[in-house]
């Protein structure tokens, strides 16, 4: 393990490439209640590196937290990446955030007549500081590009520190985590020898209710770890199944910019440009460039893209 961790902070964005762009707004804007925060185009250094079918993009949140990055491509036929996806296929599966009413954010979303997954459902979880034990009330949906959003509620809580934003706003608050389904534990470790990044909560969720949210069926399992170094959480969320469905067959579903939905995941990096790219070319993650995709009052900023073990787009911005 890195004697600091590769990433910092928070998490700043998630990437969501789109063919319909004005139904993709449009479920962001009414739908889950962001506002568009900034617009462009793409420079030709992006391009180069994410694919010269991308174009304009839009800035999507609220007045602080991180952002979605909503990116169109001219491929009018290009089909989600997950498509045909097990929730414990590896990849980056979801992203997350909280709501202080997910009963009001359910109906919302609806009422723009965009669809759910599963209805508000109510699970609970308990582990060590700083987790404490959780009873929570999610949904999901399934946004126009083939996206998948958790959002949930906090109902109840004895101990810990909520890392979902739960302050009233309008709908749904921006990204609080990006998830992604590793099979085995030693996929697992390389984030704790490349990155420096360890479960910080580290659980079993073994119940219908989270299994449903999930799109599995009723009796899957998991290993939920919140990751991220001592007691400070980064805003990645693992999921290990193979310990709990040995029977399952296992595919990869990697980020890939030529087709919609989530495409990428963006933290500050914790060392220069330099130094992170040894790092990850040390332990032969791809580098994909080193220019990123725009980030609040940056337009083109610097950093290393990489991928992952289970072929999701990391960038990690340095300036």
């Amino acid at each position: 393990m890195t004697s600091e961790p590769l990433l910092k902070g928070a998490l700043l964005a998630v990437s969501v490439v789109t063919n319909v762009w004005s139904l993709s707004i449009r479920f962001y804007t009414e739908g889950l209640g962001y506002n568009i925060l900034e617009t462009g185009f793409l420079t030709e250094s992006q391009r180069a590196i994410f694919g010269m079918h991308l174009g304009r993009f839009a800035l999507l949140g609220h007045e602080e937290g991180s952002v979605v990055r909503l990116i169109e491509t001219s491929n009018a036929d290009a089909l989600p990446n997950r498509l045909g996806a097990s929730p414990w296929d590896n990849g980056m599966a979801v992203f997350e955030a909280g709501t202080p009413d997910v009963e009001r954010a359910y109906y919302k979303v609806l009422r723009a007549r965009f669809g759910a997954i599963a209805p508000p459902t109510q699970f609970d979880c308990e582990g060590p500081e700083p987790l404490g034990y959780v009873l929570m009330k999610s949904t999901a949906f399934m946004g126009p590009a083939g996206e998948q959003i958790f959002v949930t509620q906090i109902v109840g809580r004895k101990g810990g520190v909520s890392l979902l934003k739960e302050k009233a706003v309008d709908g749904i608050n921006t990204p609080a985590n990006v998830v992604l389904s590793l099979a085995t534990r030693a996929q697992q470790k390389m984030y704790a020898d490349v990155l420096g990044i360890v479960p910080v909560n580290d659980l079993v969720l073994k119940q219908p209710g989270a299994a449903s949210i999930m799109c599995g069926p009723p009796d899957m399992g998991f290993d939920m770890c919140l990751m991220g170094r001592g007691t400070d959480r980064i805003g990645m969320e693992q999921h290990v199944y193979a310990p709990h469905n040995p029977s399952y067959r296992y595919q990869t579903y990697p980020c890939d910019f030529s087709k919609t939905g989530l495409s990428s995941a963006a933290w500050f990096a914790n060392a220069t440009a330099t130094v992170t790219e040894n790092v990850l070319k040390d332990a032969q993650w791809p580098i994909l460039g080193r220019i990123c995709l725009p980030i609040r009052g940056v337009a083109e900023p610097e950093g290393v893209v990489c991928v992952g073990p289970v072929g999701e787009i990391l960038e990690l911005i340095t300036h």
